[in-house]
């Protein structure tokens, strides 16, 4: 008989060394037979054996969890300094962003100044074509003076019959000769004022020609540098929500992961400590087996066994190491104050893009008015603005989750016909699946499901009282960043069922879980009469999950 434990407990001392995943076995048997062999007694050679394992357990086994304990914790500080990375790129990439405003600015300037100056030459153009008209005028005036001097000489010396030899004929010819030679003074003088005002005009032309092209000019280069510069949000805050989204993923399902081994580290560490009392009790006995009769073997368990209440994450009795923190996901920084305050880590917010209604208010509302048709003599047209261009279709990205590790639903509680053990879950969820939010704490002991920063109000409508911090129908992520915020998990299906009554109405609803007993869940239900179909089992298979009874209203 005692050899077989002897077997026993050396293959419990070897599997400890195997790896996590034989530990919660390996510990267990070691217990068993540590309380065996305190019960039926050991030889030396079993006693010796004791010490070895004793001593494998404090030098080997504990190090070997604490140190998963240290990695662990330092690969959720590696995840969780990936926010700090996000933000700094953030940062940098913001400079572009800021370096694109101030161009996009300065064009903006430029143009507006340049369209004030294109305005003063316009203006100069009018008035000068206004004046050349006037002149133009005056002269074909004095021309119309002089033709009808013209006519009246034409009169005078070719009709008919007439005598230039007589007197009184040259008499009245002289006066007519003066006017007519006056007169084309006069219109020569005219004609010369129009013919110097010509060149003036052109030139003003010209100019304003000049200046409407260099506007023109910077018209466009305003234009695409402001699409430029949305272009740029939209990379930015699209590179950001995709990294963070991406971070965030890896981050709670790694937090959800290495939550749960906390658990088992835990648990394991306090039934080692129990095994380690075993067995100094088995050194001390020296092979003498307890005497069950009087208690002894249930008064040394007994002892023992109180270590299963030490408090892990104390420095006084317990081991702060197994003890993990998880450093909360930063949230979105803030939006940046203003366009040209495009600094630090802040998200930029997106600008109007070219011609909008708002980029019109901002860049064009204002310009000087181009005159209009119909054109006159007195309303001379001028350069008209060319027609705004669009920016190439923009995406601008907003916040999102990506759900990339799994869930489960399952039904909110058991209900009363339904033995434990039966509670299926109802689906394997998909990136579109939502459900409730419950959550456990790390070891498994409590259940919230109301409290939550953030979460919703719901009023019993039965009895007026009211619930606080609830949330309803969230994405697995969604669930997990409730959950992991308030430092909590996930729950797993069976602990699902410590939830009931706590809370939010969640007791009727599908809630999340990150794991349950899949094959069991499916071998009851293939196996139960009066049963719904609908749900998939782990492998892909349809399952039939069982329906509850009416829950009870909590």
């Amino acid at each position: 008989m005692r050899s077989l434990v002897l077997a026993a407990t050396l293959g419990t001392a070897q599997s400890l060394a195997v790896g996590a995943k034989s530990k919660k076995p390996a510990v267990q048997a070691l217990m068993e037979s540590a309380t065996s062999m305190l019960k039926n007694g050991a030889t030396p050679a079993v006693v010796d054996f004791a010490e070895e394992t004793l001593t494998e357990v404090s030098s080997v086994v504990i190090p070997a969890i604490l140190n998963e304990s240290l990695n662990d914790q330092q690969f959720i500080y590696s995840l969780h300094a990936r926010f700090d990375v996000i933000r700094n790129e953030l940062a940098v990439s913001n400079q572009e962003v800021f370096q694109l405003n101030a161009e996009e600015q300065e064009f903006s300037v430029n143009h507006k100044s340049c369209r004030a100056t294109e305005h003063i030459k316009c203006e100069d153009k009018r008035n000068c074509e206004m004046e050349m008209y006037r002149r133009w005028t005056i002269w074909v005036e004095e021309e119309e003076s002089l033709k009808v001097i013209h006519d009246h000489i034409d009169a005078h010396f070719c009709p008919p019959e007439a005598n230039g030899t007589l007197h009184t004929f040259r008499v009245h010819s002289v006066p007519l000769m003066e006017q007519y030679m006056a007169q084309k003074i006069v219109v020569e003088e005219a004609e010369s004022t129009y013919d110097e005002h010509v060149p003036v005009c052109r030139d003003a032309h010209s100019a304003l020609d000049a200046q409407s092209a260099m506007c023109n000019s910077l018209q466009t280069n305003l234009e695409e540098k402001a699409c430029a510069h949305a272009q740029k949000i939209s990379e930015v805050l699209t590179t950001y929500y995709n990294d963070f989204a991406n971070a965030e993923s890896a981050y709670h399902c790694a937090v959800q992961e290495i939550m749960e081994l906390e658990r088992d580290r835990k648990r394991e560490w306090i039934t080692l400590q129990v095994v380690n009392c075993l067995l100094i009790r088995i050194r001390e006995q020296n092979g003498v087996p307890c005497d069950d009769a009087t208690g002894g073997v249930t008064e040394q368990v007994g002892i023992c066994e109180e270590r299963h209440g030490i408090q892990v994450c104390t420095n006084e009795e317990g081991e702060p190491r197994l003890c993990l923190e998880y450093p909360p996901v930063p949230p979105h920084p803030p939006a940046c104050p203003a366009r040209d305050q495009v600094i630090g880590v802040c998200l930029p917010v997106v600008q109007p893009t070219p011609c909008c209604g708002e980029w019109h208010n901002q860049e064009y509302a204002e310009l000087p008015a181009v005159p209009v048709a119909p054109f006159s003599a007195t309303n001379p047209g001028c350069n008209a603005y060319p027609e705004c261009v669009y920016c190439p279709q923009i995406l601008m990205p907003e916040p999102y989750t990506i759900d990339a590790c799994p869930g489960y639903t399952v039904d909110g509680c058991i209900g009363s016909d339904i033995e434990r053990g039966e509670h299926p879950l109802t689906f394997i969820r998909d990136v579109d699946g939502i459900a409730d939010v419950r959550c456990c704490s790390i070891d498994g002991d409590t259940c919230q499901s109301k409290e939550f920063e953030g979460g919703e109000t719901w009023t019993n409508p039965y009895n007026g009282k009211q619930d606080h911090g609830c949330y309803f129908q969230v994405t697995y992520q969604e669930a997990m960043a409730v959950c992991h915020n308030a430092g909590m998990r996930i729950c797993n299906n069976d602990e699902m069922q410590t939830c009931c009554h706590t809370g939010c109405y969640h007791d009727t609803h599908a809630i999340w879980v990150d794991s349950g007993d899949i094959t069991h869940v499916a071998a009851v239900a293939q196996g139960t009469e009066g049963i719904a179909g609908g749900a998939v089992a782990h492998d892909g298979s349809e399952m039939t999950p069982i329906l509850p009874s009416p829950p009870t209203v909590d």
